[in-house]
């Protein structure tokens, strides 16, 4: 075993033979695309640079045998003239049309009728009551010579006195006032007197009552 490994070890001073040619060729390949590669580079700057003098000088040349431009015309501004915008629709744009709801005829529901509200009238008013029956005289309103002043008598005094009196529930006359004078004034204080003295009433009644009502009367003073 130890004899074969020992075999298979190199031999120094026996080594391969390298082939140096393809690296020599590569080299000079590489070495000449540099110089090739600069070479026309500096060729191609040098004529650009050439283009540009020679393109320099003859703008030069052309200015200076151009003659000098005419001085400008006065400007005059135009006159403003408005333009109305003309407006495009599109109808590509136009909006889309809009859809109608069909609508039914339904009638409207019946307004809601409001029960009426009844309002009892108010009670009518109770009757007037009836009008009292008057007073019925019981005596006479003639004046006599008892009733006469002694001295209107001698002194020969007449007139007529209107009086206004109140008779009671008794029959009575239990007020008087003179209205209009005689013009005599012992005649109409007579007149007064006499009334409340002599006469006399079956009073007036109300509902059946007797009730106090009032009355106007003449008391005439006439001497015969």
């Amino acid at each position: 075993m130890s004899g074969t490994l020992q075999d298979l070890r190199p031999v120094h001073g026996k080594g391969i033979k390298r082939n140096r040619w393809p690296g020599l060729i590569l080299t000079a390949i590489v070495n000449f695309g540099a110089i090739f590669a600069i070479y026309y580079g500096l060729k191609n700057a040098t004529i650009q640079l050439l283009h540009g003098t020679q393109a320099n000088v003859v703008e030069e040349e052309v200015k200076n045998d151009l003659p000098p431009p005419p001085p400008p015309p006065d400007f005059k501004p135009p006159p403003v003239v408005q333009i109305q915008q003309e407006v495009q629709v599109d109808l590509a744009q136009a909006p889309p049309p809009t859809t109608t709801t069909a609508i039914t005829n339904t009638p409207p529901p019946p307004p809601k009728v409001e029960a009426p509200v009844v309002v009892a009238p108010p009670p009518p008013p109770p009757p007037p009551p009836p009008p009292p029956t008057p007073a019925v005289a019981t005596t006479s309103h003639a004046v006599t010579a008892d009733d006469y002043p002694a001295i209107s008598i001698r002194l020969q005094e007449q007139g007529v006195v209107n009086i206004k009196f109140v008779i009671g529930a008794d029959g009575l006359v239990s007020e008087c006032a003179v209205e209009k004078s005689s013009g005599k004034q012992r005649l109409d204080d007579a007149a007064c007197v006499f009334v409340k003295k002599k006469w006399k009433y079956k009073p007036a009644t109300q509902d059946g009552k007797p009730v106090q009502t009032a009355q106007t009367a003449i008391v005439t003073f006439q001497l015969k």
